[in-house]
């Protein structure tokens, strides 16, 4: 039985949120508060005389005691804080018997209320305080027994005052809970948020990743690949010429500008052939290079005003897909080529008068694909026009 008890009895430390100011003055408060009424009591005689004075001391040093070990405690059971509270109201009830003055030391009585007590509980020790002081204020119990109505009359402005003090009191602890659990929410919104933060750069990272390896697969496909289609064509062409130097050359070519293309690729820098040059004389070189290469008719026509854009890299590597397909596929005899400038950006067609196909057969592979997400990562847009037999039209938006 005495085992269930210990469990069910409330455990709880001294309220130290009510405390205003420095928790280190009400530690203390009771030493200073004694202090103070043992010397006023010397200068008030104590009628009782060198008894009286005997016990003061005693009381004093035991009440300074008591406040010094439970004042440390982290952790009080409710029957200890009844004991402590008690005592405390008894021996200050008895020093203002013998002296009137140590009602100075009264006061701690509201303190000790204060920190030890909550609901009716504080109300109890409060009321029971107010009755202790208004005893000392008419001039001891003695004299509290005689002018019973001074007695009751201070008793009752004790309890007033005490009731005030007391509201305010409970009002500053509810606002400093409500602060407290207003700066744990933030506190739990800032950690979510960090989490989200953390979340997100990793998604961005994962992100980056995706594209970076989209991007090297691009211009992989639109320069190594294409360089290796086109060295092999030259290279299976011997077999069919008597002279084979010229074939092996343009192969040597092919080879070194593919490597040059891996390189940049890579790097993520842009083709070669915009170095010094704006996307007009880039294409124009590249139409130039691919007629010669592949024997197919080709004419580039510009129109507006030629000047290097941040678009270039997209005209020209659309244009060089859009070619190699040409070589590849189309078996066409005639491509042309038109590159317009316009206050909007630049718009590219490239039109042959091959085979053709059907669109939408051809969206799986990597050439329209790789095309259409280089347009549209700079917010472009690409069409595609074919028919079996038709030829083809591929036509690029490329804002400014």
């Amino acid at each position: 039985m005495e085992v269930m008890t210990s469990q069910t009895e409330s455990v709880q430390g001294p309220y130290w949120d009510r405390v205003e100011g420095p928790v280190t003055a009400v530690r203390w408060a009771p030493l200073v508060l004694l202090s103070g009424s043992l010397l006023c009591s010397i200068v008030v005689p104590v009628a009782s005389g060198r008894l009286g004075y005997l016990l003061l001391i005693v009381l004093s040093v035991a009440s300074a005691l008591l406040a010094g070990w439970w004042m440390r405690r982290r952790e009080l059971s409710t029957s200890s804080r009844v004991a402590i509270c008690a005592a405390h109201l008894s021996m200050t009830a008895a020093m203002i018997a013998i002296s009137p003055v140590y009602g100075i030391f009264g006061f701690f009585g509201y303190i000790i209320a204060m920190l030890l007590f909550d609901g009716p509980a504080l109300i109890v020790a409060l009321g029971l305080n107010a009755l202790i002081m208004a005893g000392s204020q008419v001039g001891g119990f003695g004299q509290a027994v005689s002018d019973w109505r001074a007695f009751l009359a201070l008793s009752l402005v004790n309890a007033g005052v005490v009731a005030v003090i007391v509201h305010f009191g409970m009002k500053r602890a509810r606002e400093v809970q409500q602060r407290e659990a207003a700066a744990d929410a933030l506190a739990e919104v800032s950690r979510r948020n960090q989490e989200l933060q953390d979340q997100l750069l990793e998604r961005a990272h994962e992100q980056g990743i995706l594209q970076e390896r989209e991007r090297l697969s691009r211009e992989i496909h639109d320069t190594v690949a294409q360089d290796l289609v086109a060295i092999v064509s030259q290279l299976e062409a011997i077999d069919s010429e008597g002279d084979w130097r010229p074939r092996v050359d343009a192969a040597k070519s092919l080879a070194r500008d593919g490597l040059g293309e891996a390189r940049r690729a890579v790097s993520a820098l842009r083709s070669p052939l915009l170095d010094d040059a704006s996307a007009a004389q880039a294409v124009r070189a590249l139409v130039d290079d691919w007629s010669s290469r592949h024997h197919i008719r080709a004419r580039l026509t510009v129109h507006g005003t030629p000047a290097r854009t941040e678009q270039d890299q997209v005209i020209l590597r659309v244009c060089q897909e859009a070619l190699s397909n040409v070589a590849r596929h189309s078996g066409a005899s005639c491509v042309e080529v038109e590159l317009q400038y316009t206050q909007d950006g630049l718009l590219l067609q490239v039109r042959d008068d091959g085979r053709g196909f059907d669109p939408l057969l051809a969206q799986a592979g990597h050439g329209l694909r790789n095309m259409r997400e280089r347009v549209e990562a700079v917010g472009g847009s690409l069409d595609v026009e074919s028919n079996s037999g038709a030829g083809c039209l591929i036509g690029v938006a490329a804002p400014a």
